[in-house]
């Protein structure tokens, strides 16, 4: 099927949601590809978003950007990306955030391209921000192959279920990320130290949202650094 946006019935079916799409055309006599759910900044499905759904599609995935802002009010994709106005009421929704529904909506965002039949099965996520800290509770919480999450904000407050993790799991940080600093990375470092399946990059020189293309702080070089360590992982592990 050709990229752009789908619906996906919610697990507690209380309606359904947008996700936008992306993979290769399929063709018979390639592998069916896996599956990836790229997960939201506090300003939803974003152009970022859809661009790194774009560019993952190219490597060989069927990517899903589900909207976990869907119960709050209509899509932030109405307003200009990074906007004053947009920023503002990205904020006011974050706070009305349910962290175990957007769980959900990934769960079933998952079980949608499990049941595609044009897809292998196989799956993982990817999330920034807020996207990072879903990553991580799906990686501990969700049948998953692999989770990715860039600059997650919240992470060391969510650790019970830590001694659940079954599949690699990934973690980058900026050294300079006010919103994760350099105790709480320390803490991080410790709580999953002699664990095998997390491993956990730390970006000197950056902050947060360094990997965002277009974004105020995306630096280059560590987006692609990061991007390559990402993408590696889930080859590995989707294969």
């Amino acid at each position: 099927m050709p990229s752009g946006y789908i619906d996906i019935k919610s697990s507690d079916e209380k309606g359904t949601f947008k996700a936008y799409f992306a993979s290769r055309p399929y063709l018979t006599d390639l592998p069916r590809p896996p599956g990836i759910v790229i997960i939201q900044e506090i300003f939803g499905v974003s152009p970022f978003l859809k661009e790194m759904a774009n560019r993952y599609a190219a490597h060989g995935f069927a990517v899903l950007v589900p909207d976990l802002f869907w119960r709050l009010g209509p899509p932030l994709t109405e307003l200009p990306d990074q906007s004053e106005i947009a920023t503002q009421k990205a904020f006011e929704l974050y706070q009305k955030f349910d962290v175990e529904k957007g769980v959900d909506d990934i769960a079933a965002s998952l079980r949608w391209l499990r049941e595609n039949e044009n897809t292998s099965g196989k799956t993982a996520v990817v999330g920034y921000c807020l996207g990072g800290l879903l990553a991580f509770l799906s990686g501990c919480q969700l049948d998953i192959d692999a989770a990715i999450g860039y600059y997650g904000v919240g992470i060391e407050k969510n650790l019970e279920n830590k001694n659940m993790i079954r599949k690699p799991i990934m973690l980058h940080f900026a050294e300079n990320d006010g919103f994760v600093p350099t105790e709480t990375r320390k803490s991080l470092e410790e709580s999953f130290s002699g664990n095998d399946l997390l491993s956990l990059h730390n970006y000197s020189g950056c902050d947060h949202g360094f990997a965002r293309t277009g974004g105020a702080n995306y630096d280059k070089a560590a987006a692609e650094i990061s991007d390559t360590r990402t993408l590696a992982l889930l080859k590995k592990s989707l294969a």
